[in-house]
């Protein structure tokens, strides 16, 4: 069974290979993990985004969840599914897309992800502003602990509220708090029109237009502004009916101010950069009315670096040519500064410790639930 690039690359690399298993079941995936007490495990799905944490640590075994995909129920009428974790989006999405349903996120490597990883990760993109970020997607988990046993939060329906919110808690938790072995996700009906809009012209002209369209009576499904090689762009998505989409469409092109370029692509993100030897990709927040000095800053120190900022919320990726560590650390000063921040996704184990966040006094409280659901501290990765 193959794994992710990324993953394979990190294997070839070691002097002394790691073992991985590849469990089919639940109860086979518990008994390992029992058989796992003083060890060090490595929880992923495909590996795509192995090395996502700010900590890495030396393991003693991968324990992959490729094995679990299978479809538990698909409560089409209740626009729910419950899904094994390790089945990829791309399985998921062809399931579900049978009733005319989708579960509305974009991640990194969508060929690679896979449900648990995803949620792990908490790794979604432009679609966060229209259905809302991970969290707002996951309605229940069930994973086993560090000890073998088995637990659940959360239900299968979409209105649960009893007990603690677990499922928020293991939504970016990069499996360092336990093994997700079956998910229910909420759907959406798949958009009967989609369409997006690319304007591209000065910087902060498309920052004016942003700021516009969000602020009039439409409902875009995102909106990013772009620091590419062409220059700085504007893409605004659209999902509706084929009367509501054209409607608000040309709208937004009333809107804008003179000077720009506009186009109708086919719908969907740019092209995004391939992982290569020296790029950096970096995890970014600032607040929305910032936008436009944080782009301003990356292209005063990072001019072949490619940016997508998500203007609604403010969250956003980097992907950094071989950037100096002084560069970096000041692009992260002045997020701080300016009530952001900057993580390091993909970068050398050097970069990532130079750049390591400061959780403040949130660290306690990570390290207290982390000796809570890991006592032993077997599940990698560390994350403070």
């Amino acid at each position: 069974m193959a794994f992710s690039p990324a993953l394979a690359a990190f294997l070839s690399s070691q002097a002394t290979a790691i073992p991985i298993q590849t469990p089919s079941t639940v109860a086979e995936l518990a008994q390992i993990l029992r058989e796992c007490q003083g060890r060090k495990v490595l929880p992923l799905g495909q590996g795509s985004k192995w090395g996502w944490a700010p900590c890495l640590e030396t393991v003693d075994l991968i324990l992959s969840t490729r094995g679990l995909r299978r479809l538990i129920d698909h409560a089409a009428a209740d626009l729910t599914v419950t899904v094994e974790a390790g089945m990829t989006l791309a399985e998921l999405q062809q399931i579900l897309a049978e009733q005319g349903q989708w579960w509305p996120v974009d991640p990194l490597y969508p060929d690679w992800a896979t449900v648990g990883g995803i949620i792990a990760t908490a790794d979604t993109g432009s679609l966060r502003w229209r259905y809302g970020s991970i969290g707002d997607l996951v309605l229940g988990i069930t994973w086993v602990r560090a000890d073998g046993e088995v637990a659940k939060a959360g239900g299968r329906v979409v209105k649960n509220v009893a007990g603690y919110n677990l499922t928020r808690l293991f939504t970016g938790s990069l499996g360092s708090l336990g093994i997700l072995t079956q998910v229910t996700l909420r759907l959406y009906p798949l958009p009967a029109a989609q369409a997006t809009l690319l304007a591209t012209g000065a910087l902060a002209d498309l920052e004016v237009l942003a700021r516009q369209v969000l602020n009039a009576p439409v409902s875009p499904a995102g909106v990013d502004l772009w620091l590419r090689g062409e220059g700085s762009q504007l893409w605004i998505h659209f999902h509706g009916s084929e009367r509501v989409v054209a409607q608000q469409t040309a709208l937004v092109q009333r809107l804008a101010p003179p000077g720009l370029s506009w186009q109708e692509v086919r719908p969907g993100a740019p092209p995004l950069p391939l992982p290569r030897s020296g790029m950096v990709l970096a995890k970014f927040g600032c607040p929305p009315s910032q936008s436009l000095a944080t782009l301003e800053q990356f292209q005063s120190l990072f001019p072949s670096a490619q940016v997508q900022l998500h203007r609604g919320c403010g969250l956003g990726r980097a992907w950094i040519p071989q950037p100096e560590q002084g560069s970096l650390l000041q692009l992260q000063r002045h997020l701080q500064a300016a009530g952001g921040f900057l993580v390091l996704l993909e970068a050398p184990p050097a970069l990532k410790t130079a750049l390591a966040p400061n959780f403040g006094p949130t660290a306690t409280l990570m390290q207290r639930l982390k000796q809570q659901f890991d006592p032993a501290g077997i599940f990698g990765p560390r994350l403070v």
